[in-house]
C-alpha cells in the first residue's frame, strides 16, 4: 500500500500537468464562428431586412396607412342603432299613472364630398299601453358658403392622402440612407482588406532584402553596419502591418453595425474594386433628382398641403349659409303593423345664415393669414431645395470625373512605383545602391499602391454619392420598396 501511494504521488502531478494541456472540446471558441462570404447586392439586402430603424420605420407605414383608412371612411356610409328603455311615473289629481316605453331607432349617414349630409333614421316607440307611433325622416344638409364645394369638402382627405405619400418618400428616404452606408462599409472593408494585403507584401519584401543583405555581407560586398537599415525596415513593415490589421477589424464591426448580425461573424467580400468609365449629363442629372428625390417629392406635397390649408382658412371666412331640406314620415297605431299602415308626410325646407363678427370673425383672419404666411414658407423651401439640389448634382458629375483621373493617375504612379523598386533592387545586387535608398523606393511603392486603392474607393463613392443625390439609389441596386417589406403584418 505504502508503495502504491509513493507511486500515486509520483504520477498525479505529470497527470495533471498532461490533461491540462490538453485541448478543450467541450465547447468551440467565440470567435470560431464560419466565415460568412457576401457579395455586395447580398449586404444590401440584408442590412435592409434586418435594420432596426427600418423596422421602425416599417411600424411608421403601418400606422400612416391606418391612419389613412381612417380618413377614407369619411364618405363611407355609416350605420347605427339605438335601443331605448324608459319607464314614467306620474302623480295627478286623478292618481298615478305609469307607462313603459321600449324604442328601436336605426340610422345611416352618408358625407358627400361637396361637405353635405345626407341621413335616413327611423324612430320606433311602442308602449305598455297598446299605443305605437313610427317617425321616419330623410334629410339633407348642404353649406351653400362656408363648408360648401367639394375642395372644401375633401381637403382632409385629400391632405390625409398626401401625409401617407409622405409617410411613404419618407420610408423611402431611410432605404436610401442604409443603402448607401452599406456600400460605404463594404468597401471600406475591401480597401482594409487590400491595405493588409499590401502590408503582408511589403513585410515579405523586407525580410527578402534582409537575406539578401545578408549575402552581401556574407560576400564582403556590403559592410555589416548597414544591415541595421533592413532591420529597422522590417520592424516598421510589421508595426504597420498590426495597425492595417487593426483598421481591418474595424471596418468589419463597422459593416457587421449595419448588417445587425453577430459580431463575431467573420465577414468575407466577394467581390473586387472595379472601376468602369461612366459619363453623366448634369442637366440630365437635375431632371433626374426633381422627378426621384425623396426630400423635393415631399416639399412639393408640403406645398399642395399648404395651399390646400389656405384655402379652407380662406373659406372659414365666409358667411354661414346652410341649406336643409327634410322629408318626415309618421303615424301612430295600436302596433307597429298599424303605425306603418300609412304615413302622414311633412316636407320642410330650411335656409340658415350665420355671420362672424368681433373677435370670432378677427380669429379667423389671423387663422388665414398664418396659413398664408405657411405657404410662402413651403414656395421658399421648395425654391432653396431646387437650387441645392442643381449645385449638388453639378459638383457630385464633377466630383466623379474627377475621381476617376484620379485612378488613372493613382495607377500610373503605382507601376511607375514598382518598376522604379525593381530598378533599385538590381542596382543593390550589383552593389551601385544602398538600403536607404531602397528602403525609401520601397515606401514610394507602399503609398503608391495604397493610394491607388483609395482612390478606387473615392470613384466607387463618389458614384454612390452621385446615385443618392440623384435620388436613383433603389434604381441602380434594384430595390423596390415593397421588397423592404417583408414580414410586415396587416399588409
Amino acid at each position: 500500500m505504502g508503495s502504491f501511494k509513493a507511486w500515486l504521488r509520483a504520477v498525479l502531478p505529470l497527470l495533471v500537468t498532461v490533461l491540462a494541456g490538453l485541448p478543450a472540446t467541450a465547447a468551440p471558441p467565440l470567435n470560431a464562428l464560419p466565415e460568412r462570404q457576401l457579395t455586395l447586392n447580398e449586404a444590401i439586402l440584408l442590412a435592409v431586412q434586418n435594420n432596426r430603424d427600418l423596422a421602425t420605420g416599417r411600424l411608421d407605414r403601418l400606422a400612416q396607412k391606418l391612419s389613412l383608412q381612417d380618413s377614407e371612411d369619411e364618405f363611407r356610409l355609416t350605420p347605427g342603432i339605438d335601443f331605448s328603455a324608459e319607464h314614467d311615473s306620474t302623480t295627478t289629481a286623478l292618481g298615478r299613472e305609469s307607462v313603459s316605453v321600449l324604442g328601436v331607432s336605426p340610422k345611416v349617414t352618408l358625407r358627400i364630398p361637396t361637405g353635405g349630409t345626407l341621413s335616413l333614421s327611423a324612430n320606433n316607440r311602442v308602449t305598455d299601453r297598446d299605443e305605437a307611433s313610427q317617425f321616419i325622416t330623410l334629410e339633407f344638409a348642404q353649406p351653400l358658403l362656408k363648408g360648401g364645394g367639394t375642395a372644401v369638402g375633401s381637403a382632409d382627405l385629400v391632405t390625409a392622402r398626401r401625409m401617407e405619400q409622405i409617410g411613404f418618400l419618407s420610408f423611402k428616404s431611410a432605404i436610401i440612407e442604409i443603402v448607401t452606408q452599406t456600400i460605404y462599409a463594404y468597401r471600406n472593408l475591401i480597401r482594409s482588406m487590400r491595405a493588409v494585403e499590401i502590408s503582408e507584401r511589403s513585410l515579405q519584401r523586407a525580410r527578402d532584402l534582409l537575406a539578401v543583405n545578408r549575402v552581401l555581407i556574407d560576400t564582403g560586398r556590403m559592410a555589416e553596419h548597414e544591415i541595421i537599415q533592413s532591420e529597422a525596415n522590417i520592424a516598421e513593415r510589421e508595426l504597420n502591418l498590426i495597425e492595417t490589421r487593426d483598421a481591418l477589424n474595424d471596418s468589419r464591426l463597422a459593416l457587421i453595425d449595419i448588417l445587425e448580425i453577430d459580431s463575431r461573424t467573420r465577414i468575407r467580400p466577394t467581390e473586387t474594386l472595379q472601376v468602369d468609365a461612366q459619363t453623366h449629363d448634369a442637366d440630365m442629372g437635375v431632371a433626374l433628382a426633381l422627378q426621384n428625390r425623396p426630400d423635393y417629392l415631399q416639399s412639393q406635397l408640403s406645398k399642395e398641403n399648404a395651399e390646400t390649408a389656405l384655402l379652407v382658412a380662406d373659406n372659414a371666412r365666409w358667411w354661414e349659409l346652410n341649406l336643409t331640406s327634410s322629408a318626415n314620415f309618421m303615424h301612430s297605431g295600436r302596433s307597429l303593423s298599424e303605425a306603418y299602415s300609412r304615413f302622414d308626410d311633412d316636407y320642410r325646407v330650411r335656409l340658415s345664415l350665420n355671420i362672424p363678427l368681433g373677435v370670432n370673425a378677427d380669429g379667423l383672419r389671423r387663422d388665414q393669414q398664418r396659413a398664408w404666411f405657411s405657404l410662402q414658407q413651403s414656395k421658399l423651401r421648395i425654391a432653396e431645395l431646387y437650387q441645392s439640389i442643381d449645385i449638388e448634382v453639378r459638383a457630385g458629375v464633377r466630383d466623379v470625373e474627377v475621381q476617376f483621373r484620379h485612378v488613372a493617375l493613382a495607377r500610373q504612379a503605382r507601376e511607375l512605383a514598382e518598376r522604379k523598386l525593381e530598378i533599385e533592387r538590381i542596382k543593390l545586387n550589383s552593389g551601385l545602391s544602398t538600403n536607404f535608398r531602397l528602403v525609401e523606393f520601397e515606401d514610394d511603392l507602399v503609398r503608391s499602391q495604397n493610394a491607388e486603392n483609395d482612390a478606387i474607393v473615392a470613384y466607387l463613392n463618389a458614384l454612390t454619392v452621385l446615385d443618392r443625390i440623384q435620388g436613383t439609389t433603389l434604381d441602380t441596386w434594384k430595390i423596390g420598396i415593397e421588397t423592404t417589406a417583408v414580414g410586415m403584418a396587416g399588409e
